[in-house]
Order: structure tokens, then C-alpha cells, then sequence
């Protein structure tokens, strides 16, 4: 459980909690991304539950039609806000109007 009300708000806005507890595996939350790196790379900010059942946020690339977690850690607003930059800071924000395919 998030260790802060702020936290605790932020997942509820998001709708973390409610699609976790429903049975999703990953909830994605902002924009994709393409790696600068790799720009056929796709890339995402994603919540899931951890193996201890806590919440956990980190990144999720998409390989074929799937997202799979590529690193993640228990959430906290730290956190979040980590992984936020991060994409950020690797990746190029892709626009809406140029996707290819409905990922």
C-alpha cells in the first residue's frame, strides 16, 4: 500500500487500484515512448503488483503485441516521479496521430 495519502490519490486518479484488483496484470498510465536508442523500441509507465503483492511502478516495452516489465520497484510518489523523468530522458513521446497499429 502506497505510504502516503498523496500517493494513495494519485493511484486512485490513475485508476490503479481498481484495474489491479480486477485482475489486469499491468496498468499503463502517460504517453508511449521510442527509445532514443532504439527508436523501433516502445516503452511505457506501468503499474503492476510486485511478487511480495505490493503495487510497483517501473516500465513496460512492448515486444510483439505485448507490454512485458522491463524494471519496476515498490511505489512510492518517488518513484513515480522517477520513472516519469526517466522516459522521459531515454525516450521521444509518440504522437497519437502517427501510430501505426492500436497498441
Amino acid at each position: 500500500m502506497p505510504s502516503s495519502v498523496k500517493g494513495e490519490r494519485q493511484l486512485a486518479a490513475l485508476g490503479v487500484q481498481a484495474a489491479l484488483d480486477r485482475g489486469d496484470r499491468l496498468v499503463f498510465a502517460g504517453p508511449i515512448y521510442t527509445l532514443r536508442k532504439d527508436p523501433e523500441a516502445k516503452v511505457r509507465l506501468v503499474f503492476l503488483r510486485d511478487e511480495e503483492k505490493r503495487i510497483a511502478v517501473g516500465y513496460a516495452r512492448l515486444e510483439g503485441n505485448d507490454w512485458y516489465p522491463v524494471e519496476h520497484e515498490p511505489f512510492t510518489m518517488r518513484a513515480f516521479g522517477y520513472y516519469e523523468r526517466r522516459l522521459k530522458r531515454i525516450g521521444d513521446r509518440v504522437d497519437p496521430k502517427d501510430r501505426q497499429t492500436d497498441w
